[in-house]
Protein backbone atom coordinates (compact mmCIF):
# COMPACT_ATOMS: atom_id res chain seq x y z
CA UNK A 1 0.00 0.00 0.00
CA UNK A 2 1.23 3.43 -0.76
CA UNK A 3 0.21 6.66 1.36
CA UNK A 4 0.10 10.06 0.21
CA UNK A 5 2.79 12.52 0.00
CA UNK A 6 0.60 14.49 2.57
CA UNK A 7 0.56 11.75 4.86
CA UNK A 8 4.51 10.94 4.68
CA UNK A 9 5.33 14.88 5.33
CA UNK A 10 2.78 14.83 7.57
CA UNK A 11 4.45 12.22 9.83
CA UNK A 12 7.91 13.34 9.01
CA UNK A 13 6.60 16.79 10.57
CA UNK A 14 5.65 14.59 13.46
CA UNK A 15 9.27 12.83 13.86
CA UNK A 16 10.89 15.83 13.54
CA UNK A 17 9.20 17.45 16.25
CA UNK A 18 9.46 14.79 18.62
CA UNK A 19 13.52 14.62 17.90
CA UNK A 20 13.41 17.84 18.65
CA UNK A 21 11.02 17.88 21.23
CA UNK A 22 11.10 20.81 23.61
CA UNK A 23 12.76 23.31 21.12
CA UNK A 24 10.45 25.27 18.29
CA UNK A 25 10.75 24.53 14.68
CA UNK A 26 10.18 25.75 11.54
CA UNK A 27 8.89 24.35 8.30
CA UNK A 28 11.50 25.84 6.54
CA UNK A 29 14.16 24.03 8.85
CA UNK A 30 12.39 20.77 8.75
CA UNK A 31 11.56 20.89 4.81
CA UNK A 32 15.61 21.62 4.55
CA UNK A 33 16.37 18.83 6.86
CA UNK A 34 14.36 16.28 5.15
CA UNK A 35 15.48 18.20 1.38
CA UNK A 36 11.63 18.19 0.87
CA UNK A 37 9.46 21.30 -0.46
CA UNK A 38 8.62 24.24 2.16
CA UNK A 39 5.14 24.00 1.12
CA UNK A 40 4.52 20.85 1.23
CA UNK A 41 5.76 21.03 4.81
CA UNK A 42 3.90 24.03 5.53
CA UNK A 43 0.18 22.39 4.72
CA UNK A 44 0.96 19.53 7.04
CA UNK A 45 2.00 22.01 9.70
CA UNK A 46 -0.69 23.77 9.19
CA UNK A 47 -2.99 20.17 9.15
CA UNK A 48 -1.61 19.41 12.63
CA UNK A 49 -2.01 22.58 14.40
CA UNK A 50 -5.50 22.48 13.27
CA UNK A 51 -6.03 18.77 14.54
CA UNK A 52 -4.24 19.74 17.44
CA UNK A 53 -1.17 17.65 17.55
CA UNK A 54 0.98 20.88 17.34
CA UNK A 55 1.12 24.30 18.62
CA UNK A 56 1.94 26.78 16.38
CA UNK A 57 3.42 30.39 16.50
CA UNK A 58 3.90 32.83 14.07
CA UNK A 59 6.41 35.68 13.73
CA UNK A 60 10.07 36.28 14.15
CA UNK A 61 10.03 34.07 17.67
CA UNK A 62 7.81 31.30 16.18
CA UNK A 63 7.87 28.08 15.34
CA UNK A 64 5.94 24.52 16.07
CA UNK A 65 5.83 22.38 18.77
CA UNK A 66 4.04 18.90 19.74
CA UNK A 67 0.76 19.74 21.80
CA UNK A 68 0.64 15.86 22.79
CA UNK A 69 2.89 13.75 24.44
CA UNK A 70 5.05 11.10 22.02
CA UNK A 71 2.74 8.83 23.42
CA UNK A 72 -0.80 10.26 23.01
CA UNK A 73 0.07 10.45 19.10
CA UNK A 74 -1.27 7.45 17.38
CA UNK A 75 0.12 6.72 14.43
CA UNK A 76 -2.67 4.83 12.77
CA UNK A 77 -5.23 7.39 13.63
CA UNK A 78 -2.77 10.38 11.98
CA UNK A 79 -2.48 8.24 8.54
CA UNK A 80 -6.27 7.74 8.67
CA UNK A 81 -6.99 11.05 9.44
CA UNK A 82 -4.97 11.90 6.34
CA UNK A 83 -5.79 9.70 3.82
CA UNK A 84 -9.44 10.26 4.41
CA UNK A 85 -11.09 10.65 1.70
CA UNK A 86 -8.38 8.79 -0.67
CA UNK A 87 -9.63 5.47 -2.32
CA UNK A 88 -7.18 3.09 -3.17
CA UNK A 89 -8.93 1.52 -6.43
CA UNK A 90 -11.56 3.79 -8.63
CA UNK A 91 -14.51 1.50 -7.43
CA UNK A 92 -13.67 2.72 -3.55
CA UNK A 93 -14.18 6.35 -4.54
CA UNK A 94 -17.32 8.28 -2.73
CA UNK A 95 -18.65 8.25 -5.90
CA UNK A 96 -18.84 4.74 -6.92
CA UNK A 97 -15.99 5.39 -9.56
CA UNK A 98 -16.45 4.21 -12.95
CA UNK A 99 -15.38 0.61 -13.78
CA UNK A 100 -17.62 -1.47 -15.58
CA UNK A 101 -17.03 -4.52 -13.88
CA UNK A 102 -18.02 -2.79 -9.99
CA UNK A 103 -20.90 -4.25 -9.88
CA UNK A 104 -19.77 -8.04 -10.00
CA UNK A 105 -15.96 -7.46 -9.08
CA UNK A 106 -15.21 -8.36 -5.10
CA UNK A 107 -11.75 -6.44 -5.26
CA UNK A 108 -13.20 -3.48 -3.39
CA UNK A 109 -14.11 -6.02 -0.66
CA UNK A 110 -10.90 -7.56 -0.73
CA UNK A 111 -9.26 -4.28 -0.27
CA UNK A 112 -11.35 -2.72 2.40
CA UNK A 113 -10.30 -5.58 4.19
CA UNK A 114 -6.79 -5.18 3.44
CA UNK A 115 -7.13 -1.41 4.50
CA UNK A 116 -8.72 -2.17 7.60
CA UNK A 117 -5.82 -4.48 8.37
CA UNK A 118 -3.31 -1.77 7.38
CA UNK A 119 -4.57 0.63 9.77
CA UNK A 120 -5.07 -2.06 12.39
CA UNK A 121 -1.26 -2.38 12.34
CA UNK A 122 -0.41 1.46 12.57
CA UNK A 123 -2.59 1.93 15.54
CA UNK A 124 -0.57 -0.11 17.38
CA UNK A 125 2.44 2.41 17.19
CA UNK A 126 2.55 5.50 18.67
CA UNK A 127 4.80 8.48 17.71
CA UNK A 128 7.34 7.67 20.83
CA UNK A 129 8.03 3.99 19.60
CA UNK A 130 8.58 5.58 16.41
CA UNK A 131 11.61 7.68 17.79
CA UNK A 132 12.75 5.65 20.01
CA UNK A 133 16.28 6.51 18.17
CA UNK A 134 15.64 10.48 18.99
CA UNK A 135 19.75 11.37 18.93
CA UNK A 136 19.94 9.42 15.85
CA UNK A 137 17.46 10.68 14.45
CA UNK A 138 18.47 14.21 15.50
CA UNK A 139 22.64 13.89 14.08
CA UNK A 140 20.72 12.23 10.75
CA UNK A 141 18.36 15.56 10.41
CA UNK A 142 21.52 18.25 10.97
Amino acid sequence: MNITTFSDYTLRVLIYLAAHEGEKSTADEIASAYDISFHHVAKAAQWLAREGYVNSERGRAGGMTLRRSLDDINIGQVVKATEAGTALVDCMRANGGTCCIRPSCGLKHALAEAQTAFYKTLEGFSLADIVREKSALRMLLA
